[in-house]
């Protein structure tokens, strides 16, 4: 049976590479969103196989819309990459000159946190429409950064929102694990993509720390794939428990990144409390 996959973000970068790598792997149906008509044009005739749906992942309404069409026409959907994403261009540290400064734009926590909340709570509902035979092979991955590790002074308000996916990822796996879908964050540093269209971003970053894009395809393949996984240092996680997980890509390998330790009982408690845990 061909499975289903929903890729938002996906005329460009990451997600048309993880389309493209899925359509070469075979037995996917890949359907791909984005907000730029063009751009989509373009995937689309680069991806002859895979289905192009404009849609604005800040607006509820398009990208629920988006949904239900493509849930109506398959009947089941197996993979969501919430893989939409911008950069941070402006000065969160500028000064203003004005009584009052003028308001910060809200673009970056719009799309980076609002879209990725609305594409998970909408791959949720319609998991759970899916044939009972999906559940264990359901997968919902987040696009975080090492940004969302680690603290980012040059972008502030971008690190922000991917320490949110983290946090959001690492709250909600353990729930819908229970429900047949494995839920992770994906961590890259730094991939060429137009999302980095900048020449100044080079003159930050030397060329030779970036990632090759094959990279971070095939660990998103081996997320697929239900397989263990074995890290850079040697971790291994059993592909039962290969949810809530923050994989950092880097180089030429990936890292699972722990959560913060518990360093006392009564936060011991307190945490098992917030989880719901006995």
């Amino acid at each position: 049976m061909t499975k289903v996959a929903l890729i938002t973000g996906g005329t460009s970068g990451i997600g048309l590479a993880v389309a493209k790598d899925l359509i070469q792997a075979g037995g996917w149906q890949v359907n791909i969103i984005g907000s730029n008509q063009e751009r989509g044009q373009e995937a689309s005739t680069s991806l002859p196989d895979a289905t192009f749906y404009q849609a604005d992942v800040r607006n509820y309404q398009q990208l629920a819309s988006v949904f239900d069409q493509i849930f109506n026409a398959t009947d089941r959907l197996d993979f969501v990459f919430a893989n939409a994403g911008i950069a941070e261009y402006t000065d969160f540290f500028a000064t203003s000159k004005t009584g009052i400064p003028p308001e910060p734009g809200s673009e970056l926590v719009d799309v980076n946190v609002n879209g990725v909340l609305y594409t998970s709570y909408l791959a949720m509902h319609y998991f759970r429409r899916s044939p009972e035979s999906t559940k264990g092979h359901r997968n919902l991955i987040l696009t975080s950064s090492i940004g969302g590790l680690y603290p980012c002074a040059r972008s502030p308000v971008y690190s922000s929102t991917k320490h949110a996916l983290i946090g959001f990822t690492r709250s909600v796996g353990e729930r819908l694990w229970e429900e047949g879908v494995r839920v992770n964050a994906l961590c890259p540093g730094v991939v060429e993509t137009p999302l980095l269209a900048d020449e100044s971003f080079y003159a930050i970053y030397p060329r030779k720390i970036f990632i090759p894009m094959d990279v971070v395809t095939g660990v998103v393949s081996q997320l697929l794939s239900g397989a263990d996984m074995v890290d850079a240092k040697g971790m291994r996680i059993a592909g039962d428990e290969m949810h809530s997980r923050a994989v950092h890509v880097s180089g030429n390998t990936f890292l699972f990144i722990e959560k913060p330790e518990i360093r006392d009982e009564q936060t011991r408690v307190t945490w098992a409390a917030m989880m719901g845990h006995k």
